[in-house]
C-alpha cells in the first residue's frame, strides 16, 4: 500500500509528539502492508505548519526511521483546510502539492457543499488536482453525495480514511462504506495519528478486499496512489 494520508511527521500537528514515536507508527504501517507515504501535516488556521519545517521533519524521521531498519519510503505533502485551499498565497499551495500536482483538502464536517467546486476552481487555475479527504465527515456531502460526480469529472480525486471505515457506530463510517459502495471513492489511505492506527489500517483493508476483492483494493492503496504521486503504478483494471 501507498498511504497518501497520514500525520507521521514528528512535533508539526495533532500527530506524533517526538520521532521516536512517529518511527514506532512508521513500523506499525510498515507491518500493515504500507511501503510508502505521503506525510501530510495539517496546513490549517489551527496548524499553520510552515513548509521548511515539514522538510525538516522529514529529513530527521528519514534518517529515524533508516536507523531502525523500517522500510518506509517518505515524501511529503500537506492536508490543506478548505479556508487555506482557497485563501492562501499560490506560492503556499504549490509548495504542498503530492507528486505530480496533486493538492490534498480536507472536507471538514461543516463545509457547504460550495466549497467543492470552489476549490476546484482554484486549483485548476493552478494547474492542481484536488484530492479530496474524508467526505464521509463531511455533513452536506452526506446529504448529497452526487456532488462527489461533478467533482470527480472535473479531475479531483475523492480519498475515504481507514479511521472512518472502523467507525462502525458513527455517521461518517456508513457514509464511507456507502461511497465505496456507489463507485465515488479513488484512494483510501490511513489518516493515521498513532502507533495504533496501523493495526486498524490493516483490519479496514481486510475488510475492503472481502467486500470488493483484490483488484479493487489494489485499485484504491496501490495504483492510483502510484499515479498520484507521479509513478507508473500496475495495471488497476480501469
Amino acid at each position: 500500500m501507498i498511504d497518501t494520508h497520514c500525520h507521521l511527521l514528528p512535533g508539526l500537528d495533532d500527530g506524533p509528539r517526538v520521532v521516536g514515536d512517529s518511527v514506532d507508527m512508521g513500523r506499525a504501517l510498515a507491518a500493515a502492508g504500507v511501503t510508502g507515504v505521503a506525510c501530510t501535516p495539517h496546513f490549517s488556521g489551527r496548524f499553520p505548519t510552515p513548509v521548511d519545517d515539514g522538510h525538516a521533519a522529514l529529513e530527521e524521521l528519514r534518517v529515524a526511521l533508516a536507523a531502525e531498519s523500517v522500510e518506509l519510503e517518505i515524501v511529503l505533502g500537506a492536508e490543506l483546510s478548505p479556508a487555506m485551499a482557497l485563501d492562501a498565497p499560490d506560492r503556499e499551495l504549490l509548495d504542498r502539492t503530492i507528486g505530480a500536482g496533486s493538492l490534498l483538502v480536507e472536507l471538514e464536517s461543516d463545509t457547504p457543499v460550495a466549497a467543492v467546486d470552489l476549490v476546484i476552481a482554484r486549483l485548476d487555475d493552478l494547474g492542481l488536482r484536488a484530492v479530496f479527504a474524508h467526505p464521509e465527515r463531511c455533513r452536506a456531502v452526506r446529504s448529497r453525495p452526487r456532488v462527489l460526480d461533478g467533482a470527480r469529472s472535473a479531475g479531483a480525486l475523492v480519498q475515504v480514511v481507514a479511521r472512518s471505515l472502523r467507525r462502525s457506530t458513527r455517521a461518517d463510517a456508513g457514509a464511507a462504506w456507502d461511497l465505496l459502495d456507489a463507485g465515488r471513492v479513488d484512494l483510501i489511505a490511513s489518516d493515521a495519528h498513532r502507533a495504533a492506527d496501523g493495526a486498524a489500517l490493516e483490519t479496514a483493508l481486510a475488510e475492503v478486499r472481502r467486500r470488493y476483492g483484490g483488484a479493487a483494493l489494489t485499485a484504491l492503496t496501490d495504483s492510483v496512489p502510484a499515479r498520484l504521486l507521479g509513478r507508473s503504478g500496475e495495471d488497476d483494471g480501469d
